[in-house]
């Protein structure tokens, strides 16, 4: 849980270097969480929490959009996306390949009054 320390001050910053200089408020933050980020969402909202106290952001909503990193089987061959923790193929049980990896967060959109 700690590493989410990091990242949701980051997060906290750079909305706060983008307000504009009229902004009162900052209502929402819409954020994109990959699977394999290793970020929980509910984690980041926490440390926002603390760390927006006293700032313009100190009331924003956040929203989480979560990515899934994507596999094709070594043995079926069909592409599905990753679930429960497990690179197996949800059709035969085989092994994937990872083919589109999804290690990022990043902000969407930011709501300001």
């Amino acid at each position: 849980m700690l590493h989410e320390l990091s990242i949701t001050s980051a997060i906290l910053d750079t909305v706060l270097s983008e307000l504009p200089a009229d902004c009162n408020k900052v209502t929402r933050i819409d954020i994109t969480l990959g699977d394999l980020s290793g970020f929980v969402g509910e984690h980041v909202k926490y440390y926002f929490e603390l760390l927006s106290r006293d700032t313009p952001a100190s009331d924003a909503i956040l929203t989480f959009d979560y990515k899934r990193s994507k596999f094709r089987c070594t043995n079926c061959g069909k592409l599905y996306e990753r679930s429960d923790f497990s690179i197996r193929c949800p059709y035969c049980k085989s092994m994937g390949t990872l083919i589109e990896s999804c290690n990022s967060v990043y902000i969407n959109r930011i709501e300001v009054e």
